[in-house]
């Protein structure tokens, strides 16, 4: 009954024989290898278009590199309050970037509004030079609050970077999540939507380490060769990062995880429906957001239960996330704790 993070599973089975089978005999370093070059083709077609890719093994890595390509020291990243690179990252954007500051936009379940964005926009232009240029806008795809922008809402706040010509970035940690839940393809919902550069997202869906930054935009990759080696980023044996994910890519595995873990979402979202416990957030992804006494959030811990308590600790406000690996018999044994607590 572990839902407290997609990071804590294991690695899906095919991945690791993927990384088994790329131990075998010797191949060229820091991305020259053969898996690399595959994988540069895969993603191209996976995007129907040529694309550029860079791997990193964190997903801080992966968003702070992206956003050093696309912002100056003295430019500011707009993005969500609720968004990972603002709240979980521990200053890394700021680091990779020189001093560029995120600045964040309302808006509900984790989303920017637009109409905020621009108002925002506005407000830093209005008073130049002494607030921060707005330098590019961060997304996260799916978002922190379990929930998903549509295709319409991203393109609404690409023309609003377009106005200003401001970069569209999209933290793809959950990407594949998103994907299966609006049912679009990965084109439809990146490039062809605005987006300009997005952190595709591995390690959280069955693969190890493994995150990719991926351009869209040719200009904003030029030169980033010299950002990923300076980072400490170009992996000497890219092959094991680029393995996994081909063996990702490969049958649509990452769809099949996603579907599954987005599945239980919505199984475990009966659970407690069943038992009138509030959801907070719409579940449209593999979160889900409910609000818990805090007598009933101890007692299913106690009882091995795997969850995050989310906000201020008042607010009694707990995080479950499902995975690829989540079983209904796990949601069945968790609903029926959930009914002996809930009953006493």
């Amino acid at each position: 009954m572990n839902f407290s993070s997609d990071n804590t599973t294991p690695m899906s089975p095919s991945i690791l024989t993927a990384i088994g089978e790329a131990n075998k005999g010797f191949q060229s370093s820091y991305g020259s290898d053969d898996y690399s070059s595959q994988l540069q083709e895969a993603f191209s077609t996976l995007f129907e278009r040529e694309v550029h890719v860079f791997l990193t093994n964190t997903g801080t890595a992966a968003n702070s590199l992206a956003l050093s390509a696309l912002v100056r020291p003295y430019e500011s990243i707009l993005c969500s309050q609720e968004a990972h690179v603002f709240t979980d990252e521990c200053g890394a954007p700021e680091l990779y970037t020189g001093g560029s500051q995120l600045i964040t936009v309302d808006g509900a379940f984790g989303k920017i509004n637009p109409k905020a964005l621009e108002r925002q926009i506005e407000i830093s232009e209005a008073i130049r030079p002494h607030k921060q240029k707005p330098g590019c806008v961060s997304i996260t795809q799916a978002t922190e609050a379990g929930t998903v922008y549509s295709v319409e809402e991203i393109q609404t706040i690409a023309q609003c970077c377009r106005e200003h010509n401001l970069p569209l970035h999209m933290d793809g940690a959950r990407f594949a999540n998103a994907l299966v839940s609006l049912g679009v393809s990965p084109s439809e919902l990146t490039w062809k939507s605005g987006v300009d550069v997005l952190t595709f997202g591995a390690t959280k869906n069955g693969a190890m380490c493994a995150e990719a930054v991926i351009f869209f935009n040719p200009t904003y990759a030029e030169d980033f060769d010299y950002l990923h080696k300076r980072s400490g980023q170009l992996m000497s044996k890219m092959r094991f990062f680029s393995c996994q994910f081909l063996a990702y890519l490969e049958n649509d595995l990452w769809i099949e995880n996603a579907q599954h873990a987005n599945a239980m979402a919505i199984s475990l979202a009966s659970a407690f429906n069943r038992n009138q416990t509030p959801i907070i957030n719409p579940v449209q992804a593999n979160e889900v957001f409910v609000s818990l006494p805090a007598k009933v959030a101890s007692y299913l811990e106690e009882q091995g239960a795997g969850f995050y308590s989310w906000g201020h600790v008042d607010e009694c406000m707990y995080r479950f996330v499902t995975t690829w690996c989540t079983t209904e018999k796990e949601i069945i044994a968790f609903e029926s704790l959930l009914e002996k607590a809930l009953k006493s």
